[in-house]
């Protein structure tokens, strides 16, 4: 990496990396593992790591003395290892893949520690690499030029190594590149995630946007994925078993991740707002756009009330699940359900006040917006126009919903098509970490899992997809898993006691066809 006349002075920080991020871990280089040279020789760099926080724990590099002229900067790891123990997370890290390699910059990029704007070329060197082989970043293929801030090369993904796309060419404003096999049902799900950006696209008034998809393959189960600078990457496991649908609207989620965002250095503030729209968004523009069904959107919205309405941090604060969101799966997904409702109420109320004029859209378009126009955009100003738009109940509503205070939902939310009704919702846990799925971690001693016989350290060859038992009521969990050699099956109900809630309905007289929600 060259860097044009940093100018830094004796004691400045030059290079900046998570050491964890969300719970993935970098590579971690110590002061050795970095070789820094000026115009005037060798810069000696000393490392300061950060305090910790729920999010990140970040390590700078200082320099020892002013900088002359142009600095470069030499480093390098191989792929973080991977088995079939490896928990399934957000994808921040590189990764072997078949004849090449892929992942996130947080991984390996030591990026400078700057807010300053560069004119950025990226080379790529695959001489050492298979024959056939081709370098792609989130910003295009081979050798790139762009102008943006220098944190987007570690906020990107890259893959290196015998590359398949679709289209095949890769010059398309929208492309899926993987690795090895296709994954299943690749065509359909680029055809229909293309239409799915391009209306996003033109909602957010961002038409020229192009958007990359990199595919890679887990050595253990579930699926997962996760968004950075105009691309997202999707992980799924080498065994199967992942319903195409539930790719589709996982990436739409991602997909929305490329526009609204709120600036704060502080995750618990602005959470709800990344994930709740990205919630939002995902559900009603393709129901908007005619991309799903009004079925497939009444699925989508019970299925994030049932999360928000049975979340075991129902009652507790935004801040107290951002505490523990990269250790507990069900308070990572607070944000997520609790913004999605959040939105919906707001949207409601919108509606009504403004006799149909104006919804939550017109505030969410407008903040990003003046984002695209180089403005910082942060919580004061969500409130100030959600107070313009409902008065002070519209603060007030805004603070029930960070403290945790369950609001029931607006009769109106999500159009006259469909209204909710009030249910006993069963609560799903298995009472271990769910987010590992091939080896059994963090088992509650007095769960219905422990006390069927399941104990910590079994492997896990198969248990019942929690997609399954949702659609029968009552349905015992299977498990399947080893234990010194021996395998063993256990039966049980993974759900706790039944909390209230809501779900909704199509409303009676509704056709499906007409429900937009314009």
């Amino acid at each position: 990496m060259q860097i044009q006349s940093p100018h830094l002075a004796a004691g400045d920080t030059f290079l900046r990396m998570p050491l964890i991020l969300v719970g993935c871990p970098s590579a971690a280089y110590s002061t050795i593992d970095i070789h820094a040279s000026d115009t005037k020789g060798a810069l000696h760099l000393t490392s300061v790591d950060e305090p910790a926080t729920p999010h990140d724990t970040m390590r700078h590099w200082i320099v020892d003395r002013a900088t002359v002229g142009d600095v470069s900067v030499r480093y390098g790891t191989p792929p973080r290892p991977v088995s079939l123990a490896t928990r399934n997370g957000p994808l921040y890290d590189l990764r072997a893949q078949s004849d090449g390699m892929m992942g996130a910059g947080y991984y390996f990029i030591a990026d400078v520690a700057t807010t300053l704007t560069y004119n950025i070329t990226l080379r790529w060197d695959l001489s050492h690499m298979p024959a056939g082989s081709r370098g792609v970043w989130s910003l295009g293929e081979g050798t790139q030029h762009t102008v943006a801030p220098a944190e987007i090369l570690a906020r990107s993904y890259y893959a290196a190594g015998i590359v398949h796309s679709e289209p095949k060419a890769g010059d398309s404003k929208f492309t899926f590149y993987w690795m090895g096999l296709a994954p299943p049902d690749v065509k359909t799900t680029a055809m229909q995630l293309q239409a799915v950006h391009s209306y996003l696209a033109k909602f957010f008034h961002d038409e020229q946007s192009s958007y990359r998809i990199f595919i890679r393959s887990n050595p253990y189960p579930g699926f997962g994925g996760t968004a950075l600078a105009h691309s997202f990457m999707y992980g799924y496991s080498e065994k199967g078993g992942t319903d195409p649908s539930r790719v589709r609207t996982y990436i739409a989620h991602e997909m929305v991740h490329n526009w609204p965002s709120l600036d704060s250095d502080e995750y618990s503030d602005t959470a709800w707002y990344a994930e709740g729209t990205a919630d939002y968004f995902s559900a009603v523009l393709p129901l908007r756009a005619g991309i799903i069904s009004s079925a497939d959107f009444l699925s989508l919205i019970n299925d994030h009330a049932q999360v928000y309405y049975t979340s075991p941090y129902r009652g507790k604060s935004n801040k107290e699940a951002a505490a523990k969101a990269w250790i507990d799966d069900a308070a990572e997904k607070v944000p997520y359900a609790r913004g999605f409702m959040y939105l919906a109420f707001v949207d409601a109320e919108i509606r009504a006040k403004s006799n149909g004029q104006r919804s939550v859209d017109t505030l969410v378009v407008e903040l990003t917006d003046r984002q695209r126009h180089g403005e910082k955009v942060g919580l004061r100003d969500w409130l100030n126009l959600v107070e313009k738009e409902l008065g002070p109940e519209g603060r007030q509503q805004y603070e029930a919903m960070v403290a945790g205070k369950t609001e029931a939902p607006s009769v109106n939310s999500f159009g006259p098509c469909f209204h909710p009704e009030p249910v006993e919702l069963p609560r799903y846990d298995p009472g271990f970490d769910p987010m590992r799925l091939a080896i059994v971690s963090n088992l509650l001693g007095d769960s219905p899992a422990a006390k069927a016989g399941v104990k910590e350290g079994d492997l896990i060859v198969s248990m019942t997809a929690k997609r399954v038992l949702e659609k029968t009521a009552g349905e015992m969990m299977e498990m399947k898993v080893i234990r010194a050699g021996q395998p063993l099956t256990f039966n049980f109900s993974p759900y706790g006691p039944p909390q209230p809630g809501w779900q909704w309905v199509m409303s009676d007289g509704a056709r499906s066809g007409s429900c937009k929600i314009d």
